[in-house]
């Protein structure tokens, strides 16, 4: 009986095959491979894929040629940018059909009222997602609804136990950010297991309730803005939190909006015990290098990086203010405590409306 001998390569073990596929975004894989015989083809079929449509025109050629013939469940990680790629995609494969997803980044989606077009109503389905980075763009036309679907995915996440295998959770509302009010959130939300937090913006009240579910948070960012009400809800949650409740935080950045005392940034950092690197934004109130000695020397002995930033708006009083502050920062900076901490002040010009910006870099070195 004659035939032809398989080649080496094609004596490959499938294990083999399929460490190779993994070296190849799902475009190139098809093209290098898809076709070469029946066995290659029944691999490329089953593998993991990754998919980040960020070259022109990729996202269309996969959709017509190559992820009907895929298996979807394969979907490890899913990364959109466009929305009119996100609406289609959605549109023709469901969120809780990629049970297997790892990894999701969907950037400037509309916001809809087709509630069919929002895939966060199918977290429930994404048992094994450690990231999850959504951006929610204002509509074209219409009543936005950002805001509402950023808490609807906060709820999810830390009252309703969606996506439980979560490590990272990046959350924004577009350049335009505004603070969310979170009234369905419960006093006490459930612990997860998120390492990585960043929420554009929130209310001061609405950051004390999801305290008790960062204890493992290692780094928490709000950098559109903490807002302030008053001081009722910090008196009252005292006598509830007595330990600290994000004691693996070693970093934290948090742009602080008017109405910010020292209190509120007492009551924020005595749960945060551990920091190593501590980035504010403040408001010029805040400028004075005493009270900032006294509350990083005696609560915070692991920290390394420091940095205070003061935006000058260059609006006459405003302006006058925010140098009076800096001259006295200054002049009460030449302590040992500032000074053992190379403690530098620089002044680094803005983009937005001509700012003027003021930064306080403190390194804690070692004198052993």
């Amino acid at each position: 009986m004659s035939g032809t001998n398989p080649s080496i390569i094609e004596r490959f073990p499938v294990e083999l095959w399929l460490e190779i596929f993994n070296y190849f975004n799902s475009n190139d894989l098809w093209h290098s491979f898809h076709g070469l015989n029946r066995k290659i083809n029944a691999m490329i079929e089953q593998t993991i894929l990754h998919l980040n449509f960020e070259e022109q025109d990729s996202y269309y050629y996969f959709m017509k040629n190559m992820l009907p013939i895929l298996n979807v469940v394969n979907v490890r990680s899913l990364k959109l940018q466009k929305p009119i790629e996100v609406i289609d995609f959605f549109s023709t494969f469901p969120l809780s059909s990629l049970i297997q997803l790892r990894f999701l980044s969907l950037n400037l989606i509309y916001s809809s009222g087709d509630s069919s077009l929002k895939p966060w109503n199918q977290l429930s389905s994404l048992k094994y997602l450690q990231s999850l980075n959504i951006m929610l763009c204002r509509s074209t036309g219409g009543r936005d609804n950002s805001n509402e679907e950023k808490v609807l995915i906060i709820h999810s996440i830390f009252n309703q136990n969606f996506c439980p295998l979560l490590k990272s959770l990046i959350i924004t509302t577009g350049e335009l950010a505004h603070a969310t009010s979170l009234p369905s959130l419960i006093a006490i939300p459930k612990m997860t297991i998120i390492e990585y937090l960043s929420i554009d913006a929130l209310y001061f009240e609405d950051l004390i309730k999801l305290l008790p579910a960062l204890r493992n948070v290692k780094s928490f960012h709000i950098d559109e803005g903490v807002y302030f009400n008053d001081m009722n809800d910090i008196r009252s949650r005292k006598m509830i939190f007595r330990t600290s409740l994000m004691p693996k935080c070693i970093r934290l950045h948090l742009n602080l909006e008017m109405g910010t005392t020292f209190n509120h940034i007492k009551y924020i950092l005595k749960h945060t015990p551990n920091l190593q690197g501590l980035f504010l934004s403040i408001r010029p109130n805040l400028l004075n290098a005493k009270r900032w000695e006294k509350i990083l020397s005696s609560k915070f002995p692991n920290l390394l990086k420091f940095e205070l930033t003061c935006t000058d708006y260059m609006y006459g009083d405003y302006s006058a203010v925010v140098y009076e502050r800096l001259e006295t920062f200054e002049r009460e900076c030449q302590t040992p405590f500032w000074i053992e901490r190379n403690t530098t002040i620089s002044y680094v010009q803005g983009y937005d409306h001509n700012n003027h910006i003021v930064r306080f870099h403190i390194t804690k070195v070692s004198f052993i």
